[in-house]
């Protein structure tokens, strides 16, 4: 079971954001869509939603 379903419009719009928010190809320090540092927080929202969706979910000890 995953944290997210592949086919939501969850990760559908965070995959989107996280290839809108890369870093500058001149500048590895600023990111192209906000201009904020890089890896901006946008794009790290976007992949901890990637991760929690390729992830296995497992429960926890009881």
């Amino acid at each position: 079971m995953y944290l997210f379903e592949r086919d939501s419009i969850v990760v559908s719009t965070a995959a989107e954001l996280l290839a809108a928010h890369q870093p500058l190809a001149d500048s590895m320090g600023s990111c192209a869509t906000c201009g904020a540092t890089a890896p901006c927080l946008t794009a790290i929202n976007a992949r901890q939603i990637a991760e929690a969706t390729t992830a296995a979910w497992q429960p926890a000890d009881l």
